[in-house]
This record gives C-alpha cells, sequence and structure tokens, in this order.
C-alpha cells in the first residue's frame, strides 16, 4: 500500500513537472535590444504589464547604450543573429536596414491613425511604415540645477550673451558651468541643431532642405562660432567623456547646465531621485529665438527572420494603444499617442511649455538633411579646439546636405 502511494504521488508529480515544462514551452520569447539603458526600470515595467495581459509572451529585454548599440546590431544583423525588435534612427538608417530586406514592411500590419500627425510623418518613409516610434517623442532644450542657479545669483539665459555671462559667474564661483559629454559628438550635435535653428526656425529649416538656404550662409555661421566659443564652459574632459556618463555626472550635481531631452529626465530621476531641475529652449544666437529640437524616440522595426513576426508585431501595435503610451508619458517621456500627457510631471510640462517658443524637427530625420548629424559628429572636436573656423565647420555640413530641390 505505502509503494503504491508512493508511486502514485510520484506519478503526480512528474504530470505536474511534465505540464509545467508543456506550459514554459507554450511560452513565444520575444528578443527585444534597446539603447537606453537609464529606463530599464520604467521599460521592464512596462514590458512586465504587456506579459500579464499576454501570458503567452515572453520579451527578453536586453539594454545596450546607444552607440554599443549600433555596432553589436550591425554584426548580429550581418550574422542573422538580430533580435527579433530592435531600435534604428529614423531616416536614412531605417531606409537603408528596409531596402536590404532586414526589416518586415509594416505599411499594412500597424494601425498608426491614433498617433500624432508628426508621428505619423516620422514613421512613413517613400509610403511606407518600417518602424513605428514606441517610446515617444523626445523635445531637447537646456537643463539647469535650480539650487546652483539660486546660490549663484543667476537666472537661465536666452541667448549668446547671457550664457556666456552666466558662464564666467558659474566659473568664478567654482562651479562647472556646462556638462557636455562629446566622446561621440551627439551633445555636440544637438547644441547646433538647437543654435542653427535659433537662427533659421522651422521656416528657414524647410528652405534648407529645399536648397534655398544653406549652413554656410553668413548668418547660420554664427551657430557654428557659438558652438565653438561656449567650449571653455564644458566640463574638464569633456572630448573623452561617454554621452551616458555625463547625464549620470549632471544628475549628480557635478555641474549646472547640461543640453537634454525629455527622455533624459527618467535617466535623472533613476540616478538622483531628489534631482531638482528647471528647462528652457537653448539659448539664441544673438538677434535669433532660443529654440528646442523634437525628434522620435526609439522607433522599433521586426527582424525580417524572426520566427514570431506576428507576436512582435501585436506588440508594436499594443504600444501605441493610450495604456501603454500613457505609462511611456508618465516615466520615461513624451507620447505619440492623440490625448495622452504626463499625468503629475512638472518638469515634462517645462519642456513642453520651452517648446512654444521656436521649435524644429531634428535634422537627422529627413533624406535632404539625414548625414548633418554625422558630419557633425566627425567635426566637432576640430572644432573646439581650433583645427577648423566656423566657416570651414559650416561648409562641411552643407556638403552632406542633399537639397530636394536640385
Amino acid at each position: 500500500m505505502k509503494n503504491h502511494l508512493i508511486g502514485a504521488l510520484l506519478g503526480g508529480c512528474v504530470l505536474a513537472t511534465a505540464g509545467t515544462m508543456a506550459a514554459a514551452q507554450d511560452k513565444v520569447v520575444l528578443t527585444m535590444w534597446h539603447g537606453h539603458p537609464e529606463w530599464k526600470n520604467a521599460v521592464e515595467a512596462i514590458l512586465a504589464r504587456y506579459e500579464e495581459q499576454n501570458p503567452n509572451i515572453d520579451i527578453q529585454l536586453e539594454e545596450i547604450p546607444g552607440q554599443s548599440l549600433i555596432a553589436r546590431l550591425n554584426t548580429a544583423l550581418a550574422a542573422g543573429e538580430a533580435p527579433d525588435l530592435f531600435a534604428l534612427r529614423l531616416g536614412p538608417a531605417v531606409a537603408a536596414a528596409g531596402e536590404a530586406g532586414q526589416i518586415i514592411d509594416l505599411t499594412d500590419k500597424v494601425d498608426i491613425s491614433g498617433m500624432t500627425e508628426a508621428a505619423q510623418s516620422a514613421a512613413r518613409y517613400d509610403g511606407k511604415i518600417w518602424s513605428v516610434p514606441i517610446f515617444g517623442s523626445y523635445t531637447v532644450g537646456l537643463y539647469y540645477h535650480k539650487e546652483i542657479f539660486d546660490e549663484n545669483g543667476v537666472t537661465p539665459p536666452a541667448n549668446k550673451t547671457e550664457f556666456m555671462e552666466v558662464c564666467r559667474k558659474l566659473q568664478d564661483s567654482g562651479v562647472t558651468p556646462m556638462i557636455a559629454p562629446a566622446q561621440d559628438g551627439v551633445i555636440p550635435a544637438f547644441l547646433y541643431m538647437m543654435m542653427a535653428s535659433s537662427v533659421l526656425g522651422a521656416d528657414g529649416f524647410e528652405e534648407v532642405r529645399a536648397g534655398t538656404r544653406r549652413l554656410d550662409d553668413p548668418d547660420v555661421v554664427e551657430a557654428a562660432r557659438f558652438l565653438q566659443d561656449i567650449y571653455p564652459c564644458f566640463a574638464d574632459g569633456s572630448l573623452g567623456t561617454a554621452y551616458t556618463e555625463g547625464k549620470a555626472l549632471f544628475a549628480l550635481e557635478q555641474g549646472a547646465m547640461l543640453e537634454g531631452g525629455s527622455a533624459d529626465y527618467a535617466g535623472f530621476l533613476q540616478t538622483n531621485p531628489n534631482i531638482d531641475v528647471g528647462v528652457v529652449p537653448f539659448p539664441a544666437v544673438d538677434g535669433g529665438t532660443p529654440a528646442t529640437v523634437t525628434g522620435m524616440q526609439d522607433t522599433f522595426s521586426v527582424n525580417s527572420e524572426s520566427e514570431h513576426p506576428d507576436e512582435a508585431i501585436a506588440f508594436i501595435q499594443w504600444m501605441i494603444q493610450p495604456e501603454a503610451a500613457q505609462m511611456v508619458a508618465d516615466t520615461i517621456t513624451l507620447s505619440n499617442t492623440v490625448g495622452v500627457s504626463p499625468s503629475d510631471n512638472p518638469v515634462m510640462k517645462e519642456m513642453v511649455e520651452a517648446s512654444l517658443s521656436n521649435d524644429v524637427r531634428v535634422f537627422y530625420e529627413f533624406p535632404e538633411t539625414g548625414d548633418v548629424f554625422a558630419a557633425i559628429q566627425e567635426n566637432a572636436a576640430s572644432l573646439f579646439l581650433g583645427e577648423i573656423t566656423p566657416e570651414e565647420f559650416s561648409a562641411k555640413l552643407q556638403a552632406v546636405v542633399k537639397p530636394s530641390g536640385a
């Protein structure tokens, strides 16, 4: 009797174990590469909500810092080992991946009608949807530590002259005016885009794209001169400081100001939960209008070699619905879904207000100016070190513009 009972119990355990294994084997595993380690907690919370509603899905997230993500993704795509879902930068990168057959055409597979007009426009490239900005959009302006500014009797600058005066006062007090990690050229590229936008405005940028204005026009060259002139305000060692490291330094109050986007605030909070910052449009070239630039954040594509394309596409569709979009708006950045705004985030509301001054789309999302960003990255260090003049720098940028009217 005892042996029969043990046998029955063991049999029950085998059946239970087999059932558990079968359930685990039935799960669809989606791999996902994302370029913002500083968002990890917020993104994992969103993925957990999706898995809760879809218990047959297991999304395995790997966070890889931006520039490292690009290198790893290129290698993985070439080897046929890329994840099911991955982020690409809108513009030429997305177009190249689509033309190479590396990503799935989502045109008739994802409904983006509930997204803002800007997001819909950004998601379409030559009439097709290859990638969808599921993690919202970002606006870039100038962050500043309120306490540092108050202690030193300075206020947020509105133009170059005021910026340089703030810089001088902070340096005289032994305070680093600006954290500007320039190792990969990303921060200098955004600084230049805002400075140039303070001269051009949205209409002038459209003229650059059309070929009726140029980045080496004398008034726009002043943006390059502003960029060169503020280099002494940067923290020591900026040219060797990585992007993610610099943002952490700012969050820890090692400098008074930082060029930053709405999406960066989540990372600041993760590093320093007590951070108290304000945000304003970036100071203008004297005579211009303070500017912000706006672009799409983390636009995701589906690997054409994915074994689970339907499940990957369903996840992208869910991410742009109100529930997920609200989580993005409340914990990461501004939403691309119509009717969704931050529930209670005063800093994000300040960023929205800053964008009302003079907001221009980021240059790299357009085919005509898509290569300008890389040209800035390649030449910013030479500009800072005085190896090239603002005029020469501007000429290098204009050389990669492909005007639509040409």
